[in-house]
């Protein structure tokens, strides 16, 4: 089935929703409803309807191989694993169906159960000619174990010619870069690291305009003042509910991982039952802004408790006794909404230092685009409009906010989970600190790191490439007194 174009995919949610109405026994329908539902982000809605659709198809390897793949989106990796053999059961020479082996392999931190996969995937295409891409796309596989289980220079010098050759599938040389860039930092070659992350911004032009996001941030504020009128939702009890959010990249994977060790206590990742529910209310769209609740008046009371009652039905989902954690970063612009929406709920804002975490989202190469991500000025506005968002939401008397520092965690991880657990209300346990020794999987850019334990080294990371960030220090306002009254 062949990729869905960036330009119809919310359309097609809806056609693909009719299709398995009409036919809710044809596996096709499912399988199209899967990769629609994979294409928008919805992991585990592509689950659900790939598994649908095996079970009237259960031999179709290509079907399988899709499951596969949303299981490795949704963080299932082990489910990935054992799906990805069983596609290589029925055609072992599966190239495709062996890298996305590795690639769970390598997301699970099994990196020389990786590293055998991917020299087994080199063995099948000695022996025919390989194509440009199918050699930048194993290069990109090596490249991932390395430091660990591959050698650094050998990795580079492998993947840095095929990344370099503009023939190449500009996904593909996207994601060579941003893996040298990884790879460089960790030989301490800052300039050719910056330099490997800025190619990635030239693939293609994402458009963003600071100031109308910073206009449309003005009229949030206004939109949920003090003397805001909106309901609160009737028969909403959100104590089960722990809000975990701020600037990407703030440490909000750790501060769940760090949680989700309490006793029952479920995480749920990156939910957009809000989100969603917001997309449904208002009308304006926009290809470089996601909807956000800036029209007061349609929150009435029975959209309110019909939005409340449809979240309810995600989070249910999840888990129907004991709390449940919601990580998604952009519920930050939603904050006295979910206050509505969830009375007693818990919200903690992660919080790091400006310019570490803009670099941190700056050297990224996420999933889905964020195009206020693709200029260091950009993101040094958007960081200054969150800031003033969330200095507003903490002057409500709504929200139950509890601040939580990175740089306050790394440096004293028992004190600041002792905060936490209070804040929460339930009984401190030791596993907070041992939160790498979980065996939970995480879906989101910062996998990698929560499996280690609690470090410092990305404290103050950004004096490592100060001479590349004045760009993101105009646009955060430092050091420029001009550039503060540029902001609007």
């Amino acid at each position: 089935m062949s990729q869905l174009s960036s330009g119809n995919q919310s359309g097609l949610l809806a056609k693909a929703m009719k299709l398995v109405q009409m036919a809710p026994r044809n596996p096709r329908a499912h399988d199209f409803l899967g990769v629609v539902n994979a294409t928008l982000g919805r992991h585990r809605e592509a689950i659900e309807a790939h598994a649908k659709a095996l079970e009237y198809l259960p031999n179709d390897a290509d079907i399988r191989h899709r499951y596969a793949q949303a299981l490795q989106r949704g963080g299932r990796y082990e489910e990935a694993i054992v799906e990805y053999e069983r596609v290589l059961y029925r055609r072992p020479d599966d190239f495709r169906a062996i890298r996305g082996k590795a690639s769970a392999q390598t997301d699970l931190g099994n990196l020389d159960d990786a590293y055998r996969t991917l020299k087994e995937l080199e063995k099948l295409v000695d022996d025919k000619p390989a194509t440009l891409n199918i050699k930048l796309a194993i290069a990109t596989s090596f490249i991932r174990l390395a430091p660990d289980a591959f050698d650094p220079e050998e990795a580079i010098a492998k993947i840095k010619p095929l990344a370099e050759d503009e023939a190449g599938e500009p996904g593909l040389r996207i994601n060579a870069f941003f893996q040298m860039g990884r790879v460089y930092e960790k030989l301490k070659r800052y300039d050719d690291a910056f330099a490997c992350w800025a190619k990635t911004k030239t693939f293609k032009h994402l458009n963003w305009d600071p100031d109308a996001h910073s206009r449309r941030i003005d009229r949030l504020i206004e939109c949920w003042s003090e003397d805001c009128a909106v309901p609160i939702a009737k028969n909403s009890d959100g104590s089960r509910l722990v809000y975990i959010l701020g600037m990407m990249r703030s440490g909000t994977s750790l501060t769940e991982q760090m949680v989700a060790q309490i006793d029952g206590v479920t995480p749920g990742g990156e939910m957009n039952a809000v989100s969603r529910r917001v997309a449904e209310v208002e009308q304006e769209r926009s290809p470089m802004f996601r909807p956000l609740p800036l029209t007061r008046s349609r929150y009435t009371a029975p959209v309110m408790e019909r939005i409340t009652r449809d979240a309810w039905s995600m989070y249910n989902d999840i888990a129907r006794q004991g709390r449940i954690t919601d990580k998604q970063p952009f519920n930050c612009f939603f904050v006295p909404l979910i206050a509505r929406m969830f009375p007693g709920c818990k919200i903690i804002h992660c919080v790091r230092d400006a310019q570490d975490c803009c670099l941190s989202n700056y050297m990224q190469s996420f999933a889905r685009p964020h195009p206020q991500t693709n200029e260091l000025y950009w993101l040094g506005r958007y960081h200054r409009d969150y800031e003033r968002m969330m200095d507003a939401w903490r002057s409500l008397s709504l929200p139950n906010i509890m601040d939580l520092h990175y740089e306050d965690t790394v440096a004293d991880p028992e004190g600041q989970s002792r905060r936490v657990a209070e804040f929460l209300g339930v009984d401190w346990t030791e596993g907070m600190l041992n939160y790498h020794q979980s065996d939970r999987s995480v879906r989101t850019a910062s996998r990698e790191q929560v499996r280690k334990p609690i470090y410092k080294s990305s404290v103050k990371k950004h004096e490592l490439y100060t001479e590349h960030l004045g760009e993101l220090r105009r646009g955060l306002g430092i050091g420029d007194s001009t550039s503060a009254a540029e902001q609007p």
